[in-house]
């Protein structure tokens, strides 16, 4: 075998079509393993991780491609090298509705009225306002941009009667339509507004699946709750799905607003005609109930309230899972100093559900986006005692794709985790939908199969516990992605509450012991 990386100097690749051609390039045969990436610390990090490294990965730079590559021998390499730059070139020529700007775009579709924007955060607000300008509502997935352009985003799109959701909009859920990391579900009357992507898609999926459907879910940013943006898309999405015929009932989900933004917020909703249900993590649930609002502890009891308004009677949510885990049978077989939790999320929202739950209930949990100052991890790539990682956040995305559409980071994070003695079980989630990883569950497959194996010859024990966030509309299939964690030993939750609440009985009682 042969490890070489050829480097391209000053030539960009979208970082999603990178990680699809280096999937591609690794069932090739006679290719062992490929990455393929832009020549940023992170990607130079995990392909060094990975065994792909040569010196040449040193004179790559940030604006430069990295194909990094383990092949049975040198013509072997050449080989992949000359399919890499085959299927660039069968991209571009496929690519006839490619647009060198937005106006010209809209010239040539006078119908077009979205615009997706996921650019580098400098360029982003520019593209924004130039599809506003043309009558185009926006979802902005790009990140990093000034705050001070999304108040002017937002009072200009409000202005012109558009939607500008985003900036860091992870999905929205339009007509019928799935946008961004968002799952295919079933139509229905309840609709959604949301500053937290994950969050939307838990309770959409749980609706889904007890036979309730979505009229619409409309991501506004992880900022807009903030004390300079003061709410606006959401006030804005709450007077449209007020007006729209086919909402009976309307759900808020958000991280903590501000207070400013808060009491902005509320006064909108008691001007509502429709019924609301509000679930903001950690938030002042005090205030909703002073206010008469209804609200939801977590996205399960949220989602119950809004099938049971929607039905006008009781529902008991369908259960898919049966409970397999037997905690005090997988105590018994836990070795001395396996003591410890590490969970590996992708969802930002799931992540601090289970950091609130933890918190809730007396227990440290450390992560790289903890609640308390003094429970932030010191190096998010490094666990400490029982910690959760939101491996979405941006230290893990910076550079590449996000880790639910390229899970590389994540098998390696698992693989790190698995090994570590005092480990005893790790929570995955698995998100779904059109823009994510094709087949999640068989990337981290063969990974948990080895390290369970492994911790077995060792004389340990790991328990692996995952979600799956997602539909059987979705290209995954729910259903398919299950059964492959299952064949691979992983004890299967229906919710990120309830797999969050197992975690904590079994270290409660590893403590105990």
């Amino acid at each position: 075998m042969v490890i070489k990386n050829y480097i391209e100097k000053n030539r960009y690749y979208d970082s999603v079509f990178l990680m699809k051609i280096a999937r591609k390039l690794s069932e090739s045969d006679n290719v062992e393993n490929a990455s393929i990436g832009m020549g940023t610390p992170l990607n130079k990090e995990t392909i060094t991780d990975l065994g792909l490294n040569t010196e040449d990965l040193k004179n790559a730079g940030p604006n430069d491609l990295i194909i990094a590559i383990k092949a049975k021998d040198d013509a072997s390499f050449d080989k992949a090298i000359e399919e890499f730059y085959r299927l660039v070139n069968e991209k571009t020529t496929a690519s006839k509705n490619s647009y060198q700007s937005i106006p010209s775009a809209k010239n040539a579709n006078p119908d077009a009225n979205l615009a997706i924007i996921s650019v580098a955060g400098k360029f982003a607000a520019l593209e924004a306002r130039r599809a506003l300008m043309n009558d185009m509502n926006v979802f902005m997935f790009s990140d990093n941009v000034d705050i001070k352009d999304e108040v002017e985003l937002k009072k200009l799109a409000i202005e012109k009667g558009k939607f500008m959701m985003g900036p860091g909009c992870g999905l929205s859920f339009i007509n019928g339509v799935a946008i961004g990391l968002c799952s295919m579900v079933n139509r229905g009357d309840i609709g959604i507004v949301g500053a937290s992507g994950s969050g939307i898609q838990e309770v959409m999926v749980l609706l889904h699946r007890n036979g309730f459907g979505i009229s619409h879910a409309i991501g506004t940013g992880g900022r807009d709750l903030s004390d300079e943006v003061g709410g606006a898309t959401m006030i804005q999405s709450i007077k449209a799905l007020e007006e729209d015929e086919g909402t009976k009932i309307i759900a808020l989900i958000s991280k903590p607003p501000s207070k400013s933004a808060f009491i902005k917020v509320i006064d909108e909703i008691k001007k509502c005609k429709k019924k609301v249900v509000v679930h903001f993590l950690n938030g002042d649930n005090n205030l909703l109930k002073e206010n008469g609002i209804l609200y939801g502890e977590t996205f399960d009891e949220t989602a119950n309230i809004l099938m049971e308004l929607s039905s006008g009677k009781k529902i008991e949510p369908k259960k898919i899972f049966e409970d397999e885990l037997n905690i005090d049978e997988e105590i018994k077989k836990f070795k001395p100093g396996q003591k410890y939790l590490r969970a590996i999320l992708c969802g930002g929202a799931l992540t601090d559900e289970t950091l609130i739950y933890w918190n809730k209930n007396g227990k440290d949990l450390y992560s790289n986006v903890a609640l308390n100052d003094n429970l932030m991890l010191k190096d998010p790539f490094t666990s400490y005692k029982n910690s959760i990682i939101d491996i979405g956040d941006e230290a893990f995305t910076k550079g590449r794709a996000h880790v639910a559409i390229d899970p590389t980071a994540r098998v390696n994070r698992f693989i790190k985790e698995a090994r570590d003695k005092e480990t005893s079980v790790i929570y995955l989630d698995f998100l779904l939908g059109y823009a994510l990883h094709p087949d999640p569950a068989s990337v981290m497959a063969k990974a948990i199969t080895e390290e369970k194996e492994r911790a077995k010859k060792e004389g340990r024990n790991l328990v692996v516990i995952a979600t799956i966030c997602g539909s059987d509309l979705d290209p995954q299939d729910f259903y398919k992605q299950a059964k492959i964690l299952k064949d691979a030993g992983v004890i299967l939750f229906d919710t990120n509450f309830i797999a969050a609440k197992n975690a904590f009985e079994i270290i409660n009682k590893l403590e105990e012991r």
